[in-house]
């Protein structure tokens, strides 16, 4: 924030945050975007979601940020509506030129005295999550080429994972004489966050169910989950998610969580490997398979069609699959911790943390549970089919 708040006039105009999975990126990034709204710092951001439509690749990124700077800069607005009168097909163009055209040519014609009294802070979390890596380089470059050419100075916040593409262009010259780096590692001590995260959401839990008395959980009970976080924020949120079930006695899901063992492997994930395996084994047998079918649709989809976009809204899902109004929810009924099911039809289904597609894609992790991707794209094809055979009689 202070760096935010100082607009350094020298050259560190980013600042990229990066961690593992679960380390907690996106959660600074969202708290960082809240304050500088309320402090009016926040000129525009866009947060990538591997699962999420629009958000998973760079088509409308700058469409985005040209929105929300029209919103926070106004004296960009009629600069822009000009060119877009004038020239319709930039909205097509490569997103390096329509940055150029529609973001920094609008700001450089604003006086720096203006501008000056406006925000000038950008947010861009989750970059990895752009399922094309070669737009994750593409991304910094026309962002810091951007930032060069802007006359008054704008500071960009980037959070992802350290991903090989990322971590090259970030070391390259065109980013490193005007780039900080913010590792997210266990010397930040995350654990009292975590503590204080849990503490916070046992309490919500504690006001909602009036039975549960003010000491549950235990100081020992919270420490062990602490513990088994391993200063990752994505293992305590699942865990609060997997609690607060309406359809389970909290106590009980909380010692199911207590009594979990971590997988035998020593790796960064053992214990949130372990919980998803617990959740995945809660499911019933007759439900399993057509819980993996879903998932493998969220998941997979997006690499092999042009319009997946439509395909995760929860009426596109039912009609996949044949399901009625509301048999969706059923079938998830178990993956409320792992996957957000939207209450209208409308809206999209989600999964809530990009590490689950990553504990489904390794047969190491998942085990019984691996999504094989020849297999599952396989039942996909066979799913279409039958969809376009009951739908069209194709």
């Amino acid at each position: 924030m202070a760096w935010v708040e100082q607009r350094p006039e020298n050259l560190a105009l980013f600042l990229w945050v990066y961690g593992p999975a679960g380390a907690g990126k996106s959660a600074i990034a969202q708290t960082i975007a809240e304050l500088c709204v309320e402090a009016k710092l926040l000129a525009a951001s866009f947060f990538f979601s591997r699962t999420a439509a629009g958000r998973n690749d760079n088509s409308r990124l700058v469409a985005t940020l040209t929105w929300q700077l029209i919103q926070s800069i106004p004296e960009i607005r009629e600069h822009v509506l000009a060119l877009l009168e004038r020239d319709p097909t930039i909205v097509s163009r490569a997103p390096a030129a329509q940055m150029k055209a529609l973001i920094v040519d609008p700001l450089n014609m604003i006086s720096k005295e203006v501008l000056n009294q406006r925000p000038q802070f950008i947010i861009i979390d989750g970059l990895d999550e752009c399922v094309d890596r070669k737009s994750q380089e593409d991304i910094l470059k026309f962002l810091a080429q951007s930032a060069r050419q802007l006359t008054t100075p704008f500071h960009f916040l980037i959070a992802s994972r350290p991903e090989l593409e990322i971590r090259d262009t970030f070391s390259s010259d065109i980013l490193r004489p005007i780039a900080h780096t913010l590792p997210l590692k266990h010397d930040y001590q995350s654990d009292e966050d975590i503590r204080h995260f849990l503490a916070s959401k046992f309490q919500e839990l504690r006001s909602k169910r009036p039975h549960l008395p003010q000491s549950w959980p235990s100081k020992e009970d919270i420490d062990s989950l602490v513990e088994k976080s391993s200063g990752q924020f994505i293992y305590a949120a699942t865990v609060i998610r997997y609690i607060e079930s309406r359809r389970h006695q909290l106590e009980d899901r909380l010692q199911t969580v207590l009594e979990l063992k971590s997988s035998e492997t020593d790796t960064p994930f053992a214990a949130l490997d372990a919980l998803y395996l617990q959740i995945f084994s809660s499911v019933d047998d007759d439900q399993i398979d057509n819980v993996l079918k879903v998932l493998s649709a969220l998941i997979l989809l997006k690499n092999i069609l042009k319009d997946y976009h439509e395909l995760d809204r929860l009426s596109s899902l039912e009609e996949l699959f044949g399901y009625r109004s509301g048999q969706l929810e059923v079938v998830m009924g178990d993956m409320v911790a792992l996957v957000d099911i939207p209450t209208k039809r409308s809206l999209f289904v989600k999964i809530h943390h990009a590490s689950l597609p990553d504990f489904l894609l390794d047969p190491s992790r998942s085990r019984k549970y691996f999504l094989d991707p020849p297999r599952a794209y396989a039942n996909l094809a066979l799913q279409f089919l039958q969809f376009n055979h009951e739908r069209w009689g194709m």
